[in-house]
């Protein structure tokens, strides 16, 4: 994957920011039709090739997820082996029913980097 942190990605041009999304667009759609079964499921149901989501105009072809979704189908949405899995995180249930989302080494930097930036 794409990372480019924002002190990187704050002085490129227009266009060099539109490649950064569209690769990384390319990328995260190919890494969830490969590792993910709730969208291989929801994209062969959906007649929605991943290979042809190259653009962000694309967008609009993918079929939404809904909290319902990643709530009932939660272990479906995980892209690697249960075993990389280091942390569980259950939302607060305010507007409705708590959902959790299991939590890699990977995500857990990315959100201690998100964190560093606030």
């Amino acid at each position: 994957m794409i990372m480019m942190r924002d002190s990187e990605i704050s002085f490129k041009s227009k266009e060099e920011i539109k490649f950064f999304q569209e690769e990384s667009l390319r990328q995260t759609i190919s890494y969830i039709a490969e590792n993910s079964p709730f969208y291989q499921r929801l994209f062969r149901q959906a007649g929605v090739d991943p290979s042809s989501i190259r653009k962000t105009e694309d967008l609009s072809k993918l079929p939404t997820t809904s909290k319902k979704d990643v709530s009932e189908y939660n272990r479906d949405f995980l892209c690697v082996t249960k075993s990389l899995v280091m942390d569980y995180v259950t939302t607060s249930g305010t507007l409705g029913d708590p959902v959790t989302f299991m939590l890699t080494e990977n995500d857990l930097d990315r959100l201690a980097y998100n964190d560093s930036l606030s």
